[in-house]
C-alpha cells in the first residue's frame, strides 16, 4: 500500500506505482496489487466515490516482457469529509 498527497487520479497511480506493483508478479506466485491511501485534501469535495469508482483492473507490459501483466489496483479514500459536511 502506498500513501499519495498529491494527485488521486488514475493516470498519475498507474505511472508512479504500477511499474513496482508489476514486478510482484515475477515470484513463483505470479500475484500483485496495488491500493493507495488518498490523502489530498477535501476541502472541496462533491462527495467520496464508491469502491467500484476506485477500483480497476490494471495492466502493464514490463521493459522485455512478452505478456501483459495484470492486477487489481484501487484507491483508500483518505481525509473524507463527514456526511454532516454535505449539509448547508
Amino acid at each position: 500500500m502506498k500513501q499519495d498527497p498529491d494527485d488521486n487520479s488514475r493516470a498519475h497511480i498507474e505511472g508512479k506505482y504500477l511499474t513496482q506493483e508489476s514486478k510482484y508478479t515475477n515470484t513463483n506466485a505470479p500475484f500483485g496489487q496495488l491500493l493507495v491511501l488518498d490523502v489530498t485534501p477535501k476541502n472541496h469535495s462533491s462527495g467520496t466515490l464508491r469502491v467500484d469508482e476506485v477500483a480497476w483492473l490494471a495492466t502493464r507490459r514490463p521493459r522485455g516482457a512478452t505478456t501483459d501483466r495484470l492486477g487489481p489496483a484501487g484507491i483508500v479514500t483518505g481525509n473524507r469529509l463527514t456526511p454532516s459536511a454535505y449539509s448547508h
